[in-house]
């Protein structure tokens, strides 16, 4: 039986599983990021594989495979983890340093939301289409599949969130408008509450609250735009709306596409909105992308090789 060890980096969190081929998790796990430090991020990954495999009881001599999803830019062919906004590894020799812990492994890694992407793609056994998956929650961020390879550009491709969009009078992201941050900027100044998350916001909006109603209707809209940019730009088969502020909320998914409705102006995208999909996996969405992309990873090396 294939032992894949999954992982999910990220700003304040690591979430770890243990998976067969065959089976699906059998172990999982949740800890820290010691995000302030290179090493002590790095243990903090051990100490989560260390939790599964003794949760699983499965020698870490079994493992075979290892994805991880690491926020950010990373080199996933030499293996390092180049530059993350809120870790500190700065050409942090990822692959290497595991391959001295688990020797026997084959290892990939690839940005985070990238291996989510793939975790949806999968999903919807997609194979000549031409898919996007859009992430909204601590930054808004996109990645397109096209015919089963990621479209990478110059590196950076599908950093929608990047887009420059007209507000009141100023200039901003979509990012800065959006994002999980700006929806708990805006609930902060609007209710004068520094503590509110963005879930009680949500959690306001859906029992009608006029100001939540506001602020969440504002961030649908931004969105909105984004997405018809991608639509306009790219026309893919498919999009998969995910994140956290996404994931659960199909509330907030009914809404962008709401939203998304007026600004269709050409009657060739009026099946724009049918290709809009909440997110399969929701929250496991990167420890399912790593496990299959490890996995086929591993196929194609071995072609490469028997060639």
């Amino acid at each position: 039986m294939t032992h894949v060890l999954a992982a999910d980096i990220g700003g304040t969190k690591i979430a770890a599983a243990l998976a067969h081929e065959k089976a699906g998790f059998t172990a999982r796990t949740q800890v820290e990021s010691a995000a302030h430090d290179s090493e002590a991020l790095f243990e903090s990954l051990l100490s989560a594989f260390s939790n599964v495999l003794d949760e699983a009881d499965t020698p870490q001599n079994d493992i075979q495979h290892i994805g991880i999803g690491v926020p950010g830019k990373v080199d996933p062919v030499k293996g390092l983890a180049v530059y993350q906004n809120n870790l500190s590894w700065r050409h942090f020799p990822l692959v290497s340093r595991l391959k001295e812990v688990f020797p026997k492994a084959d290892i990939a890694i690839e940005n985070d939301v990238y291996m989510a992407a793939y975790g949806e793609w999968q999903a919807r056994r997609l194979m000549q289409e031409t898919f996007v998956y859009l992430t909204v929650s601590t930054g808004i961020s996109a990645c397109i599949i096209h015919e089963g390879r990621f479209i990478r550009g110059a590196g950076m491709a599908g950093e929608i969130g990047f887009t420059v969009l007209n507000h009141e009078d100023e200039v901003k992201t979509l990012e800065n408008l959006a994002s999980g941050p700006a929806i708990e900027k805006e609930a902060s100044r609007t209710f004068d509450n520094t503590a509110l998350t963005t879930r009680q916001v949500m959690d306001q909006y859906k029992n009608n609250d006029p100001r939540a109603s506001a602020i969440i209707g504002n961030a649908a809209g931004h969105i909105a735009r984004g997405l018809h940019q991608i639509i306009s730009v790219i026309d893919p088969h498919v999009i998969v709306l995910g994140g956290g502020v996404m994931n659960n909320q199909p509330q907030f998914v009914e809404l962008v596409k709401e939203k998304m409705t007026p600004l269709i102006q050409n009657p060739i995208q009026n099946d724009a909105l049918e290709r809009i999909w909440p997110s399969h996996y929701k929250g496991d969405a990167g420890l399912q992308g790593a496990v299959w992309y490890t996995l086929r990873n591993n196929e194609k090396q071995d072609l490469i090789e028997r060639q």
